[in-house]
């Protein structure tokens, strides 16, 4: 799943910060780059990406809390 389009930054990447940074939307912004370009993907309403950042995160923390 596409989180951010600028970058090419997908969901298994993200899962990854999350599993380091937890919720902290700043520090996975920065390991990834994800929402560093046109920050559509910080928008939930986002239509260019298949899943926006904000989303991403929720959806990796509550997948690792079942691990």
């Amino acid at each position: 799943m596409l989180v951010c389009d600028c970058n090419d930054v997908m969901y298994d990447v993200i899962k990854e910060a999350v599993k380091k940074h937890g919720n902290n939307q700043e520090a996975i912004m920065e390991e990834t780059e994800a929402g560093t370009v046109c920050e559509c993907c910080l928008e939930v309403e986002c239509d260019k990406v298949d899943l926006p950042l904000p989303l991403a995160i929720e959806k990796a923390l509550e997948e690792l809390a079942k691990t």
